[in-house]
């Protein structure tokens, strides 16, 4: 598995994300949408092995995996817990062409779903750094927090 590296446009490095699936075109919606917060990188490889998957995100030095769950609801599911014992700081999101019960049950994201929810996700599984995290319940979490604030109170950075 030889994974091709792709640093953000802007070049931002605040986070390094790994995808780990199959899918060719779905390279390019990912470049897209996590490229604007940091650097890229992809191993075209099933997520299945927890081992591989391990192995290539501390070779590749990732803050949040993404995982392609296609088609391997179920050995991805087991990556996740294997991953929370063995890389207990790692981020991941997981996405899921069809929303299958297992995919449910991971919470996975639509592949092809918001591109805002795909940013927002990546972004809190760099925050909560865990495997297990529920990436959608924190994200809809975050979208209910600001709902109660006025305008004025929200920050601007």
């Amino acid at each position: 598995m030889s994974p091709q590296s792709m640093a953000a446009a802007d070049g931002a490095r605040t986070v390094r994300v790994l995808v780990i699936g199959t899918d060719a075109r779905y390279r390019e919606r990912a470049r897209t949408v996590i490229g604007a917060l940091g650097s890229v990188v992809f191993a075209v490889a099933k997520p299945c092995d927890p081992d591989d998957v391990a192995v290539l995100a501390q070779r590749e030095r990732a803050d949040v995996l993404v995982l392609d769950a296609t088609g391997c609801e179920a050995a991805v599911a087991h990556v996740m817990a294997t991953l929370a014992a063995k890389a207990p700081r790692l981020g991941v999101v997981v996405v899921c062409e069809h929303l299958t019960d297992a995919a449910r049950e991971l919470d996975a994201l639509p592949k092809w779903g918001w591109r805002s929810e795909l940013s927002a996700a990546v972004q809190h599984a760099q925050i909560d750094g865990s495997p297990l995290a529920r990436s959608v319940e924190r994200w809809r979490a975050g979208r209910r927090d600001l709902r109660d604030l006025a305008p004025g109170q929200i920050s601007r950075r």
